[in-house]
């Protein structure tokens, strides 16, 4: 398949997640796919709300993967997260995400590649370009549009011009970056789960992995498992987090966390 006839969506799901990995997903399709994808119902991955439309999500993300020319998949772990949070201001999660972009936008196989950013898109596209520069990686770079929510620009990584677009809200607006969120969606769950089957918990005790204290299940945990999540036993919680439920078993005696759950 020719290079032009393909194109790329980059995006990621576990950002805010106080438990498990953060997934960022390159994949590339054949441009036809794309109407056939919007048919199928695919979209911004955080709109499968109920148990039956997350179901549908996992079974379009095995569907997108099944038809998508290449899907590359990078896993970035809870400790790796904690350390570019607590190397502030020199490091943090946005140019840990935009790090890891940088390698797809270099590894991915098409001329178009869209990718989603809560950031401003015109700092994501410069610190994107910056990594690529660091590695000698970028040829060239020619800007065509930047505000403050898209930012358009035909970067040179190889022998090949790459149009780059980094927009906002990407996961809604365009259909190949709705269908790497719901790739990445499905592999961090899958993730969570192979984390409870490894640290022998209860299956579905780490509920969705986000800080939010209406997840029975993820508060049963903090609740049940009190005892090594004060002495840091497991590596898949962010550590770094601010939730107040993580900080005060970090930082409260024992004798007080009963009362304040």
């Amino acid at each position: 398949m020719k290079l032009g006839e393909l194109i790329s969506g980059v995006d990621e799901a576990g950002r805010g997640s106080v438990i498990g990995p953060l997934i960022i997903v390159g994949l590339s399709v054949n441009k036809d796919m794309i109407e056939y994808f919007q048919h199928k119902g695919v979209k911004d991955s955080k709109l499968f709300t109920s148990s039956a439309a997350r179901k549908l999500r996992s079974e379009l993300a095995l569907e997108i993967q099944h038809h998508a020319e290449e899907v590359r998949v990078i896993e970035v772990p809870s400790l790796e997260i904690d350390k570019a949070i607590n190397n502030r201001p020199k490091d943090n999660l946005n140019l840990l995400e935009l790090r890891y972009f940088s390698k797809l936008v270099h590894d991915l196989n098409s001329e178009e590649i869209i990718l989603d950013t809560i950031s401003s898109p015109k700092y994501s596209m410069s610190q994107i370009t910056n990594f690529l520069r660091f590695k000698n990686e970028l040829v060239s770079i020619k800007t065509i549009k930047a505000d403050k929510n898209e930012s358009k620009s035909i970067l040179q990584t190889g022998e090949t011009p790459k149009k780059v677009i980094i927009s906002t809200k990407a996961d809604s607006k365009y259909t190949v970056v709705a269908a790497a969120s719901c790739v990445a969606k499905h592999i961090r769950d899958l993730k969570l789960r192979e984390i409870e089957e490894t640290w022998n918990l209860p299956e579905l005790i780490l509920g969705q992995g986000y800080p939010n204290e209406k997840d029975q299940r993820l508060m049963k945990f903090f609740q049940n498992y009190t005892k090594e999540i004060k002495h840091r036993t497991y590596p898949f919680i962010r550590y770094s987090w601010k939730w107040k439920y993580l900080q005060t078993i970090l930082n409260k005696p024992r004798e007080k966390l009963d009362k304040y759950f």
